[in-house]
């Protein structure tokens, strides 16, 4: 019930008023006084809408084992009787979204902890491609704590591992040591920047090591064919996106700086901004990417729901009892009952089961359980026969999943967008 704090007189024309009315006899304005702290506003809210009386221990038994009555007993005008609707949703709504966010969290970091026990068996030794004389000189140069560090971070026998590693632990120094020691060819294959007026020496036959393992490095002139041709190119395909992969855990260097050097062809605010949010995206990590898009994910859902109430009002336009207010009423009952049952399933597959089998198990189950209810809701609510039901069920739930996808895609590409 919403709570009122009447006054003696009316704030709008002065009239006097008895504490039994609810309204200005006179001009009408509500009986009501607004002028308080913002507390106990909040206080108010929490106070008409999650408050819990006797109206959720006879709300209990038939939302949970008897589908479409509560939303019968709403529309037939019982509205006392039973828990609010809205109260109900917001309640297991916060619930159900307050388990999806763990749950999220959880499988992240059980990702990143698997990740981080993978200990690798390579040394420098074991990169293919790297010759004898390039490994002693880097031994020479470079200190052993950082070679140590840098055989740790090693993942397998692949050049591009190695670039990463160098590049993420070599300070200036080293790499300055190396320029004055090492070879054009050799600076390529740990991939070092080597100079234009050097790179010829690249090509050099002599220069190189072995043919079969080091990469000769582009010339000017296919540096600028290319050019040209990216000059028209999208702004995706104009993303150095190795360039990010190789900087994103180096904190030395801003999201700007990286930004400056990928040397974008004139690209408009529209597109610099995309270019930024990929480089803060990818040097994000996952557990702030997720902990973004699902704290958007409850209100998306809530604007699901008016559609959902506008697909049944046109599925069933020809009853006379089907205004659109009642579907929403049976929206926000069936949404209730589907949070509290993934919610509870989440936690069983999550908490209480490790055997991935069983876990999608549960899934289904639940997944089934939902659909089973909400169909005998539309049978009680909508009191039509069983086969026509179960048509209107089936495309009412094929339209809904579409907006799910579309809404969802939308979500994350727009927290991408303001991340």
């Amino acid at each position: 019930m919403k709570i009122r704090r009447k006054t003696n007189q009316c704030f709008n024309c002065g009239y006097t008023l008895d504490q039994v009315y609810n309204y200005c006899p006179n001009c009408g304005q509500e009986n009501n006084d607004n002028n308080v702290s913002f507390g106990t506003l909040v206080g108010d809210f929490f106070s008409t809408y999650f408050a819990v009386d006797g109206t959720f221990g006879r709300s209990v038994m038939p939302f949970f084992f008897k589908p479409g009555f509560l939303t019968n007993r709403y529309i037939a005008g019982q509205r006392v009787s039973y828990a609010h609707p809205l109260r109900l949703y917001l309640i297991i709504s916060l619930f159900y979204f307050f388990v999806f966010a763990m749950v999220g969290k959880k499988i992240v970091t059980d990702q990143a902890d698997n990740q981080s026990i993978i200990e690798s068996s390579y040394s420098l030794s074991d990169i293919d491609g790297l010759d004898r004389e390039t490994r002693k000189k880097l031994k020479k140069l470079v200190p052993k704590e950082t070679l140590t560090k840098m055989k740790d971070e090693l993942e397998g026998e692949d050049l591009k591992d190695l670039q990463k590693v160098v590049h993420d632990n070599l300070s200036q120094e080293d790499i300055e040591s190396l320029k004055s020691e090492l070879t054009p060819s050799q600076l390529v294959l740990l991939g070092i920047f080597v100079p234009d007026s050097l790179l010829a020496a690249v090509h050099a036959p002599d220069s190189l090591t072995s043919t079969d393992t080091v990469a000769a490095a582009p010339t000017k002139a296919a540096l600028t064919d290319k050019k040209s041709k990216e000059d028209n190119a999208s702004i995706f395909v104009q993303i150095d996106w190795k360039l990010i992969t190789k900087l994103k855990d180096n904190r030395k260097i801003s999201d700007q700086q990286i930004l400056d050097s990928m040397n974008l062809k004139n690209p408009s605010p529209f597109e610099e901004h995309i270019a930024m949010q990929s480089i803060r995206v990818m040097r994000a990590g996952n557990e702030q990417i997720v902990d973004y898009i699902l704290k958007n994910l409850p209100l998306m859902m809530l604007i699901l729901i008016p559609i959902f109430a506008l697909t049944l009002k046109l599925l069933y336009i020809r009853q006379k009892k089907g205004f659109y207010i009642h579907h929403l009423i049976h929206g926000l009952h069936l949404h209730s009952f589907a949070y509290l049952a993934y919610g509870l399933c989440l936690l069983i597959m999550i908490y209480g089961i490790e055997n991935e089998s069983m876990q999608t198990t549960v899934g289904f189950i639940g997944f089934l359980i939902v659909s089973t209810y909400a169909y005998f809701s539309f049978l009680r609510v909508y009191q039509q026969h069983w086969f026509k039901t179960l048509i209107k069920f089936n495309i009412a739930g094929f339209i809904y999943m579409s907006c799910i996808s579309i809404f969802l895609a939308c979500e994350m590409l727009l927290s991408m967008l303001l991340y």
